[in-house]
């Protein structure tokens, strides 16, 4: 006598489907937490910013960095600006990870101008990010500074196709008018094939140190003809008599000496004065004496 089955074949595949269903549904119920691979495949949230601190103006120097506002670390291992206004280097960074959290800042400065066309499309940071490429908005802490730093830099090159400009601090202080001073001399030499004339407008000490003519304000400015090949210009080095704490403590500018220069039908411009570290020692030796 044949039994009949105590369920039928079609219930029995619905009823096979629904054990499978539950098997699937636990398996996924039960999966372990995402892996490094997992991990490593989050999308990348990283912020590109560039500026220049006080103590950096009158300097190439910038100040960059990339934000890691994501959430798990990366390696930004070189970095460089893309812009066809001014030239960047290339900086290479430290292959340590950069958390959620935190940035990966670095200094950079920026070379050659390019004058001869105003410069399209806007600024970005160029970065290699966990072994690939990445082009970055840039946000520019200060707008414009960038387009002004191009300008100033297009200034200096015109200047210097014209003239060299040395500032040559003496060996030794003297007194002048029962003050003690560092005498230096300013010395303006035509470039060759160059005729424009250049004109010493005026001169910029720190808060500590004074720069102005051996003669007297009275005396600027000075014009260097086109035809002439030379001007000295002496001056002295001295103190400000700025003896608080808060200057003496927090001067963040002390040897950014400056000559303003204005090249026939331009406008004035800024000129650095570098200063060698045992011409720094001389003069910042006046301001202390002057202290004490």
């Amino acid at each position: 006598m044949r039994h009949r089955p105590l369920v039928s074949r079609p219930a029995c595949r619905a009823l096979l489907g629904v054990v499978v269903l539950l098997t699937l549904v636990a398996a996924c119920s039960g999966s372990p937490a995402p892996g490094p691979a997992h991990r490593s495949a989050a999308p990348l949230r990283l912020d590109a910013s560039v500026a220049q601190f006080r103590f950096d103006e009158g300097t190439r120097r910038l100040k960059a960095g990339v934000v890691n506002d994501g959430d798990r670390a990366v390696r930004v291992t070189n970095a460089t600006i893309a812009w066809d206004g001014l030239a960047f280097p290339t900086v290479p960074l430290s292959h340590s990870p950069v958390p959620p959290g935190q940035a990966a800042a670095f200094t950079i400065a920026y070379g050659a101008p390019q004058c001869g066309r105003p410069p399209a499309g806007r600024p970005v940071l160029q970065a290699v990010v966990d072994g690939h490429d990445r082009r970055l908005p840039l946000r520019v802490e200060d707008p414009g500074l960038l387009r002004r730093l191009r300008v100033k830099a297009c200034a200096q090159q015109r200047l210097d196709r014209q003239v060299r400009v040395d500032l040559r601090p003496a060996d030794r202080t003297r007194r002048v008018g029962g003050e003690e001073y560092l005498p230096a001399e300013l010395v303006l030499r035509r470039r060759p094939g160059a005729r424009t004339a250049v004109t010493l407008v005026d001169l910029g000490g720190s808060v500590l140190i004074t720069l102005t003519p051996r003669a007297g304000r009275q005396a600027l400015p000075f014009r260097m003809a086109g035809d002439r090949a030379r001007l000295s210009v002496p001056l002295l080095l001295g103190s400000a008599h700025r003896c608080d704490a808060h200057a003496l403590g927090q001067s963040s500018q002390t040897y950014l000496l400056s000559a303003y220069l204005r090249l026939a039908g331009r406008p004035t411009q800024r000129q650095i004065l570098p200063l060698t570290s045992a011409e720094r020692d001389r003069i910042i030796g006046v301001v202390d004496r002057d202290c004490q």
